[in-house]
């Protein structure tokens, strides 16, 4: 029987994992065999040239070229499945990592949805004739969902921590009374009743941003801090964005009245992005646990 060539043996013997046994028992085999003889040289010859190469090249990358028929080898005795398997364990990182930031990134995304303002309609001109009271009435209303608020309890700053309000002691504009309703959907929603000259302004505001439909149908006038939206002119009404509250103001009076009255209230951004995505997390925390 012919005895088997050498094949990765020669490979073995040229980078010396060889026993001294078993080199001495390949050399023997190559001086009897011409095939492994030549393969031996080829060897042996391509090793010389990739040393004395003057490109440089690594010779861990040669020696991966040198080992790509014993890599064959051992590829053709392994099962589709183990091959499959073994593709699988090493993209498990990063499939992993993979599904962590597209998860991260839903989760970012979810939250700066949920966070986003309540869109406020020009409805919130009408406000004031939720209140059980007439413009400018101090009569409290009994109903348990309205909170009223005192000319000198707006003077104090407190009652109004959470709304948009003017600086009293600069703004021109006195304070006569305000209450706090809740609209259809159950949101809070502010009225009250101010004096600016001669006139009584009814002044509306809500958390949220104003619905960007109403340039559409309504005339822009342009206000000191901003534009504003001309919805009615008996009596005067005008809808503006105030940071993070929709304001009106409404009165039998000039538009130039209901400007005074806006630019004493302040005018800010609305909600950056960690805003939203913080109030968006809140919101969505609630509905996890039922708050």
């Amino acid at each position: 029987m012919t005895e088997p060539h050498l094949g990765q043996t020669l490979h073995d013997l040229l980078d010396n994992r060889l026993s001294a046994q078993q080199a001495a028992d390949a050399m023997a085999h190559i001086g009897a065999c011409g095939e492994c003889r030549t393969k031996w040289d080829e060897l042996r010859a391509a090793r010389e040239a990739l040393k004395t190469s003057s490109a440089g090249i690594d010779m861990r990358f040669a020696q991966q070229l040198l080992d790509r028929e014993r890599m064959a080898q051992i590829a053709q005795f392994e099962s589709k499945s183990q091959v499959r398997a073994a593709s699988g364990q090493a993209h498990r990182p990063v499939m992993a990592l993979m599904l962590a930031l597209i998860l991260i990134s839903s989760g970012v995304v979810a939250c700066y949805a949920a966070g986003a303002p309540h869109v406020v309609g020009v409805a919130i001109a009408d406000g004031a004739g939720q209140a059980a009271s007439g413009e400018g009435s101090a009569t409290a209303s009994a109903d348990a969902d309205v909170a009223y608020i005192s000319s000198s309890a707006m003077r104090d700053g407190e009652a109004l921590a959470n709304w948009s309000a003017p600086d009293w002691d600069v703004a021109d504009l006195v304070p006569v009374e305000a209450r706090v309703l809740q609209d259809a959907q159950g949101r809070a929603m502010l009225v009250a009743w101010v004096v600016s000259g001669a006139h009584t302004v009814t002044v509306t505001e809500q958390r949220g941003e104003l619905d960007l439909d109403v340039a559409q149908y309504f005339p822009t006038v342009d206000f000191a801090n901003g534009p504003a939206y001309w919805v009615n002119d008996d009596p005067m009404q005008v809808v503006w964005d105030a940071g993070d509250f929709v304001m009106s103001a409404t009165c039998h009076c000039t538009l130039s009245t209901l400007e005074a009255t806006a630019a004493s209230f302040p005018s800010a951004d609305g909600p950056g992005l960690l805003d939203r995505l913080g109030d968006g997390a809140v919101r969505i925390a609630n509905v996890v646990t039922g708050d």
